[in-house]
């Protein structure tokens, strides 16, 4: 089952500004996993509790 995806205004700005392609692949791929199971990803601790966090990982850089 796939879940339903939502993107909220300043993420949509954010990847339609996204000019490298690579990166912008990455992204798409993470968001299809994150559908295909909404389970993945790493917890977050402190004030985020209760929330996954989903890494990439590009040019020596991690985006969640």
């Amino acid at each position: 089952m796939m879940a339903d995806l939502i993107i909220l205004p300043p993420a949509a700005k954010y990847l339609k500004k996204l000019k490298d392609k690579p990166l912008k692949k990455l992204y798409d791929e993470a968001i299809k996993e994150i559908c295909k199971d909404p389970t993945i990803g790493e917890p977050k601790h402190g004030d985020l509790e209760g929330v996954l966090g989903y890494d990439i990982y590009y040019n020596k850089t991690s985006y969640l």
